[in-house]
């Protein structure tokens, strides 16, 4: 498309044009709309009208396209890509220039630019382990850099593409891959392989698992994996890029581990796949048998195939007529060291900035994460849908989204994934823990959701003036209240802990949690304001089964009554909230503050739940499930978890601890800088960085650590303003 009209106009560029489509019978206007942000970006706006046909589907693909050939190409997750498809934890691209120069090419967020990258769906009956791909995946090529080919013959480039819709259902091709010689496979944890005829025998001397990498050239796309297996033990499936064996290195089938198999009788696997990011590189698949001890046993394959499907691709976005579609990219230039960490730290500085968001670096950072973490739902469904992160998509946790969403000011997608979760609602009144685009979820339960679903009715329309839905919120309330206190004592009981705490669950119910008594006192305060039928005696009485939880022997808020020993940020979070939502504390400034004053801190952080003597908890004194346990300092144990941490740190400043500020701003510095090469927002931090493996891949790029924000107005440090959307959201309601 070739402008036919240009014009400056208040610090724009604005190209326009029309398109004649001959064989629809429709005019198509295009404006194309770049203004400068600051000296490192710009943004760039296309506009997309018709007037003459009901319905228009339409896809649109804009690059960025050097002048001479790049020093190299990058992406998020590569500072030296090779090309393709590219399908990473943050979607950004660009190329490198006389190796001083970084361009990037950037985009808005999904649910605004409507894309998804739901690659696939949960298992679909029980017994089935990990994801499989689904098979209509939308915006399966929203970036592409230029392949080896393709430069050689001097077409340079990096491009989105959205509203294309890939469907493998009907392919175009397929293309069956034989199986490599056998002398070509690798062992795997030593594990090797003898051939019987059509057999293949993997014997297995390793502990844990054990088998064989099997070397393919296979490209960017989406793959079918069938094979028989026997064995006496569970197997375990990996496409690893290169010749790599470790975590970092998976490509696909990331959770296909410890699948039951039969040693008396053949059983049929058959997997699907979606990969990207493959540059051209040998993609090894990885077949094992897990829950292995010391001593040999074998593992008998055979039919193995690979099959790939090419796409019949085509267009989904909509666009009606007279009705206009908007899309927003965002280019930006970098003079820097091609750095996998400049790299990234730029993507989301000039992400954040393009958006007109205002803060400090790190605030940047988990901004522009959130923002690449919200997309549209389905084809069909271009409602918001908010993940925690790459690894758990394609599921929105309703319980994570809560926090997300409150972290900015969106009306529109606050709205309308309240809405969501409302849909969710049993006829108990409860609110369902996890949405599941692809696959239903039957997942309701006794967990914080419906407590939150309360809240965020409550924040909407404060900040929004939304208005509350009372038959949900009546429900909602009657099923806190039979669920959490039936005999109307004030003491709150609950089969799962009420915070992010997910990693023990008390079928019998317990009482002996403090965050729960402090987050069933806070929802009681909502409640009645919500105008349900509580009492401020009723509210008294919770509030004081909550500081209950504070030991004066100790000098802390006991986390757990059974494990006296255990002290967490999650027991203040109620108090945070309280403060957040009520502009008042349930808690004592000696309770707040002692406690803070107890938990294990060095180089910057905490850990959000820890042993108060020995930081790191052992098998034997776990408050864990049994059949749950982490290295020291790595996810629960002891794991650093930045939204609980501010939140706490928050708390005791509004009580006047001395150390709140400093522990803050450190806090926020360290999730940044702790790992050279991750300056982003993290599900957790490592407490201890000499343990190996403790940078979990999977831990990267992570949505609702975005509400510090609001937890940093809460502290006075920061001003509603300073959000793009407040002025848009609340102030345009008159709030």
């Amino acid at each position: 498309w070739k402008a036919t009209q240009v014009k400056k106009e208040n610090g724009k560029i604005i190209l326009s044009g029309q398109v004649y489509l001959k064989r629809l019978e429709t005019d198509l206007s295009v404006n194309v709309i770049y203004e400068i942000v600051n000296k490192n970006v710009v943004s760039k706006q296309i506009e997309l009208q018709q007037n003459n046909l009901s319905l228009l589907f339409y896809s649109l693909g804009t690059s960025i396209v050097p002048e001479c050939s790049p020093s190299s190409y990058w992406s998020f997750d590569d500072n030296m890509n090779m090309g393709g498809t590219v399908h990473e934890t943050y979607p950004a691209a660009g190329y490198i220039l006389n190796d001083t120069l970084a361009i990037g090419l950037l985009t808005d967020a999904g649910n605004r630019n409507l894309w998804t990258r739901n690659i696939r769906r949960r298992p679909s009956k029980q017994g089935e382990i990990g994801f499989r791909a689904i098979r209509e995946i939308c915006d399966a090529n929203l970036i592409r850099i230029s392949n080896k080919d393709e430069r050689l013959r001097q077409n340079n480039f990096v491009k989105y593409t959205f509203g294309e819709v890939s469907d493998f259902n009907h392919p175009v091709d397929t293309c069956l891959y034989p199986i490599p010689n056998v002398t070509t496979w690798k062992t795997y944890h030593n594990g090797y392989v003898k051939k019987h005829g059509n057999i293949y025998k993997i014997e297995k001397r390793g502990k844990e698992v054990s088998g064989v990498r099997i070397p393919y050239y296979l490209t960017d796309g989406f793959y079918t994996i069938r094979f028989k297996h026997r064995s006496n033990n569970p197997i375990t499936i990996r496409l690893f890029k290169g010749e790599g064996i470790e975590n970092k290195d998976i490509i696909g089938l990331h959770y296909q581990s410890d699948i039951p198999s039969l040693q008396s009788e053949w059983v049929e696997q058959e997997e699907t796949v979606f990969i990207a990011n493959t540059e051209d590189k040998p993609i090894y698949l990885l077949i094992a048998a897990s829950g292995l001890n010391d001593s040999s046993s074998s593992l008998l394959i055979k039919d193995l195939e690979v099959i790939r499907s090419d796409a019949h691709n085509y267009a989904y976005h909509r666009l009606e007529q007279g009705k206009k579609s908007v899309k927003k990219v965002f280019i930006f230039v970098n003079s820097s060291q091609a750095t996998l960490h400049d790299l990234r730290l730029a993507s989301q500085i000039y992400l954040a900035e393009g958006l007109n968001f205002v803060g400090t670096t790190e605030e940047k950072c988990v901004y522009a994460c959130y923002q690449m973490l919200m997309w549209i739902t389905s084809r069909y469904n271009f409602a918001p849908l908010n993940v925690p992160s790459i690894n758990y998509a394609p599921d929105m946790y309703n319980r994570d989204s809560f926090w997300s969403l409150m972290g900015v000011y969106d009306k529109e997608a606050s709205e309308e994934i309240f809405n969501a979760w409302a849909s969710t609602q049993d006829e108990r009144g409860a609110i369902g823990t996890i949405i599941t685009p692809s696959m239903g979820s039957r997942e309701v339960k006794g967990n914080e959701a419906t407590l939150e679903f309360l809240w965020y009715a409550w924040v909407n329309h404060k900040l929004y003036g939304t208005p509350i839905p009372m038959d949900k919120i009546k429900k909602a309330f009657e099923f806190c209240m039979n669920e959490y206190d039936p005999d109307g004592d004030g003491i709150c009981a609950a089969e799962f802990v009420l915070g992010q705490n997910d990693v023990v669950d008390y079928p019998d119910k317990t009482t002996d949690l403090a965050v729960n008594q402090g987050m069933f006192a806070v929802t009681m305060q909502v409640a009645k304001e919500l105008g349900m039928p509580v009492t401020q005696d009723y509210i008294e009485k919770t509030n004081q089964e909550y500081r209950n939880f504070y030991d004066n022997k100790r000098g802390y808020l006991v986390d757990n009554r059974k494990y006296p020993y255990s002290i967490t940020f999650n027991s203040l979070l109620p108090e945070f909230v309280s403060w957040w939502l009520f502009n008042r504390p349930i808690l004592t400034s000696e309770m707040v503050i002692n406690t803070l004053n107890r938990i294990p801190y060095r180089n910057g952080y905490s850990p959000i739940i820890s042993h108060v003597g020995d930081i790191y908890f052992t098998q034997e004194n776990k408050p864990f499930s049994p059949n749950m346990f982490w290295d020291n300092g790595v996810y629960y144990n002891a794991g650093s978890w930045l939204r609980e941490e501010i939140c706490g740190y928050v708390a005791g400043l509004k009580h006047g601890w001395k150390d709140a500020e400093m522990r803050i701003k450190k806090r926020l510095a360290v999730e940044i800088n702790l790992h050279p090469d991750e300056p982003f927002s993290h599900e957790f931090l490592p407490f201890d960085v000499t343990i190996p493996g403790c940078w979990w891949p999977s831990t990267r790029v992570f949505s609702w650590n975005v509400f510090v924000l609001r937890a940093l107005e809460v502290a006075g440090m920061r001003l509603p303003v300073q959000d793009p959307g407040y002025a848009k959201s609340v102030l345009s309601a008159g709030r």
